[in-house]
């Protein structure tokens, strides 16, 4: 009898050593779940770092922009967003919307308004497209604008010059100086 329980007890063991064993290299071979989060540290004054933000402005129910960018870093005490691999879409009045991409950027919280920089590139649906190395978006009166030297390419020309103010509402488009026009 008291073989007996000695034999049970140590088949008892031996299963549970065995299911532990497999249990355990079952397991070894699975990925493990990592809930962190990716937490960066911050330049001085900057306040926190997002990846992959949009952002969004509407007035009175209507969208006028919306951005979307590759990495933001919020300065609260200067109240504005450093924004890296930027690509935004105006929203016209009764029209298409005109899609801008550029390397950065820099919004004002209070004023809205949005400072692109590097390889800035717009596209409107229309077809036509414009190049330069800055431009700016001015929230208060709807309009991008820019001093640098501006390149416009449609289906049939190409416009050059320095600086540009362009109302999206009302389609307005005036080149600042040296404008060279080639239609083809």
């Amino acid at each position: 009898m008291k073989g007996i329980k000695i034999l049970r007890w140590f088949l008892i063991i031996i299963t549970l050593s065995v299911t532990s064993l497999t249990i355990f290299y079952l397991l070894e071979g699975q990925p493990i779940k990592d809930n962190s989060v990716a937490i960066n540290i911050a330049k001085r004054g900057i306040d926190f770092i997002m990846r992959r933000v949009r952002l969004e402005e509407k007035r009175g129910g209507n969208r006028e922009w919306e951005l979307v960018a590759k990495m933001a870093e919020f300065d609260k005490s200067k109240n504005k967003i450093n924004l890296e691999d930027i690509k935004a879409i105006f929203y016209p009045a009764d029209r298409k919307p005109i899609t801008v991409s550029s390397k950065k950027g820099i919004m004002d919280n209070e004023s809205k308004n949005i400072e692109l920089s590097g390889n800035v590139f717009i596209k409107s649906d229309d077809g036509y497209r414009l190049n330069t190395e800055n431009l700016k978006w001015v929230a208060s009166r709807r309009v991008l604008e820019t001093d640098d030297f501006i390149e416009i390419t449609g289906e049939r020309f190409k416009i050059t010059g320095n600086g540009l103010v362009s109302n999206i509402d009302s389609q307005d488009i005036r080149i600042k100086s040296n404008v060279e026009a080639i239609y083809y």
